[in-house]
């Protein structure tokens, strides 16, 4: 029986990370925010700073131990944790809904900065194109995936620096004046909108069964990456805050190309656009990365149908779990209803993470022979630290985004627990051992 093949490297585990962070985000919500925090959004983006950083630091604990040699992120560390498959699946349920939604969000996104170049081109028909391209690299090795990944981040960074360098000369501090326009209410007010920069760093931890060395070398990425595009998210933000005013970022289709254009000749603004659909392409490549390997591992447990986990003989890789994700991420493109499913499954992120803090606090207590395995094991006070802040933050997010989309949240949490149901009630039929599948993984720890 053919198994996922371990080809992804560090670089390509660098690419991967800073790609996703570095992408829609940035370049599209950014300016979307000045209209609710003003030319405070720089100083929002370093306030997640630490909130982001524990995030990681509480990803790098689970990826360090022997469950970060498995698929599947946060869905294998809650349920392991908690000896509790549902749990684990609920949870990341909301997450699937979000990453699809994202996905063929960020792909239309793509398609609308193209009419920068070419303003008749239909942005569906672009962003159908991107998927399909980045779909069939995914599908041949994830090799390719990494080698055009780390490709496509070198073309983002340059058109970065083009923007960041000349633009720090450019700014005029009188944008600046008052440091929070809208109040301290407006700053927090959104740093809701903002965290869809940061959300899905975590991506390299569903390809940790594809990565090499994962539990010694994904734990320094995921922290190292965080930092980086920290800093990153500060300088951009800042030099765009400082040369345009809020109202009329919060307005632009293409923020950064715009700001660009206010200090640089065409071609320079020519090439911050490139970037830019360079930030879309490898966020779509890297998400990509996520619904594939969470239909795969669902179906490893027998929670979705068993044909998910089949894995390629010759490319090693999900090919049935991409083939149907990428069937979804189309439809939704053409059906104009990915915003929707991302508004909701925001949330998802948001109530994943709370849950992953309180896995982090309870790990020593509920499951210390897992703890004890961790090559990255900070003491417990600073686990509750780390869990405490997470849970705080997150639990904040979702106390002031819940309300918009509650009733969706709660059909699609029906929804999921109908599914996993039916998939353990069909896979207890052709005699799946949960109990046993759980205590292998526990065994395999232990070797």
């Amino acid at each position: 029986m053919a198994t996922l093949k371990r080809d992804l490297g560090k670089l390509s585990g660098y690419a991967t990370i800073i790609g996703i962070l570095v992408g829609a985000g940035i370049f599209r919500v950014t300016g979307e925010a000045g209209a609710v925090a003003g030319s405070a959004v720089p100083w929002a983006y370093l306030l997640f700073a630490p909130i982001i950083i524990c995030t990681a630091l509480t990803y790098s604990v689970f990826i360090s131990t022997p469950l970060g040699n498995r698929p599947g992120g946060a869905y294998i560390h809650i349920s392991r944790t908690f000896k509790n498959y549902y749990l684990g699946f609920i949870a990341m349920w909301m997450k699937l809904i979000a990453f699809l939604g994202a996905l063929a969000f960020m792909s239309t996104s793509f398609g609308e900065y193209l009419t920068f170049f070419y303003p008749t081109a239909d942005p569906r028909m672009w962003a159908t194109i991107a998927l399909i391209f980045f779909y069939s690299i995914n599908m041949i090795g994830i090799k390719y995936y990494g080698h055009i990944q780390t490709f496509m981040l070198g073309i983002l960074m340059i058109s970065i620096l083009v923007l960041v360098i000349p633009g720090l000369f450019a700014v005029d501090m009188k944008f600046y004046d008052p440091i929070l326009p809208k109040g301290f209410s407006g700053l927090l007010a959104a740093m809701p909108m903002l965290f869809f920069s940061y959300a899905g760093f975590e991506t390299l931890s569903q390809v940790a069964g594809e990565t090499k060395n994962p539990t010694k070398t994904l734990p320094l990425i995921f922290i190292r990456g965080v930092l980086i595009s920290v800093v990153i998210f500060f300088l951009m933000s800042f030099v765009a805050f400082g040369v345009l005013p809020a109202e009329t970022l919060a307005s632009s289709q293409s923020a950064m190309a715009d700001a660009a254009g206010v200090y640089l000749p065409s071609w320079g603004s020519g090439i911050v656009a490139i970037g830019a659909m360079s930030a879309f392409l490898t966020s779509i490549n890297g998400s990509i990365l996520v619904p594939s390997r969470m239909f795969f591992v669902f179906s490893e447990d027998r929670l979705l149908p068993p044909i998910l986990s089949k894995v390629h003989p010759t490319w090693r890789t999900p090919h049935v779990s991409l083939i149907i994700s990428a069937v979804i991420c189309i439809g939704l493109i053409w059906s104009k209803s990915a915003i929707f499913l991302l508004n909701t499954g925001l949330v998802g992120i948001f109530i994943i993470y709370l849950i992953q803090g309180v896995a982090l606090i309870c790990l020593p207590y509920v499951n210390p022979s897992l703890y004890a395995s961790a090559k990255f094991k900070p003491p417990i006070p600073i686990l509750w630290f780390m869990g405490g802040v997470v849970i705080l933050t997150m639990g904040y997010f979702i106390i002031i985004t819940l309300p918009n989309v509650f009733l969706w949240v709660l059909i699609g949490g029906l929804i999921g627990t109908g599914i996993y149901w039916v998939g353990r009630s069909l896979g207890k039929k052709e005699g799946f051992d949960y109990d046993a599948r759980m205590n292998q993984d526990f065994l395999e720890e232990m070797e």
